[in-house]
């Protein structure tokens, strides 16, 4: 085959390709296909001076890329997944399959690169993986993720000495909503206290929908947490929770609360089963 001929069938692939080169400042492009040019939309790769690739790499991605353009060709085809960062700001997710460059090398040490979007795929993947351990009515973490993170708060707990603290909260009266006024108020109510114990919480916290009517909140660094000051803390965000009804009027919903230290000694159902007894004392004293 021609070198024109080669350049020509390179040039006119839908698969993006792109030709690297290393210079005294990093590594840059030297040439694009046009399918490489609309998929990253960086002006730069159209013209003479390419593109330096920490302009086009994310930057949590650019070390491990640069790492393994150092290495050359070792004769592994791995395919690596790297993320380039537009010039709007919009990330696409590729991989990449590294290979001399031939006929169109402007040089030693060019390697070219052979990239497909898979950005689709693992927006996928993640959401599949996201559904697969969260409820999907208040996008909270479910009961499988939440025993998976405390056994590492547990974990964790058994270095540092800080034991966790555990909330089970159980919104009062759902099922008399439900009765009343339909399943979608209820699901309604349910949305609104998660977003109310989710903003009680800190990021570190886990606010977990245990099922039903009933909610986790997992909080880690016990010294760093006065349960009784978290306590009222979640009972304040619950207490007058307002709900929009179908017919437009609002009803206002409350939950109650029950803490206790988590017991590392204790299987997590009985730590919940203490915490379960808290919560009625609540529930009890509030109705009376």
């Amino acid at each position: 085959m021609q070198d024109a001929d080669y350049r020509r069938l390179v040039e006119d692939s839908p698969l993006a390709t792109l030709l690297v080169h290393p210079t005294a400042g990093g590594w840059r492009t030297t040439w694009a296909n046009t399918a490489a040019v609309e998929l990253l939309a960086h002006p730069g790769l159209e013209q003479p001076a390419g593109v330096a690739l920490s302009d086009l790499l994310h930057p949590d991605d650019l070390a491990g890329a640069v790492a393994v353009l150092d290495r050359g060709l070792t004769g592994d085809r791995t395919a690596f997944e790297w993320r380039f960062v537009r010039p709007d700001g919009t990330t696409v997710t590729v991989e990449v399959l590294m290979g001399p460059a031939g006929p169109l090398a402007a040089g030693d040490g060019t390697l070219g690169l052979a990239c497909w979007d898979v950005s689709r795929h693992v927006a996928r993947t993640r959401d599949l993986a996201h559904r697969a351990t969260h409820d999907p009515l208040t996008g909270l973490p479910d009961r499988g993720l939440l025993e998976d993170r405390w056994v590492r708060a547990r974990s964790r707990a058994r270095r540092t000495g800080s034991v966790p603290v555990v909330a089970f909260c159980d919104v009062d009266g759902l099922k008399d909503l439900n009765d009343a006024h339909g399943h979608l108020a209820g699901d309604a109510a349910l949305v609104r206290i998660a977003e109310r114990l989710s903003g009680a919480s800190r990021a570190e916290d886990t606010v977990a929908r245990f099922g039903g009517d009933e909610f986790v909140v997992l909080a880690e660094s016990a010294p760093d947490v006065e349960p009784q000051a978290l306590a009222q803390r979640l009972r304040e965000a619950v207490a007058d929770v307002p709900v929009e009804l179908p017919d437009g009027s609002t009803l206002r919903v409350s939950c109650s609360v029950g803490l206790v230290v988590d017991d590392p000694a204790a299987s997590p159902a009985e730590v919940l089963a203490r915490a379960d007894r808290h919560m009625y004392e609540d529930k009890r004293r509030r109705r009376s």
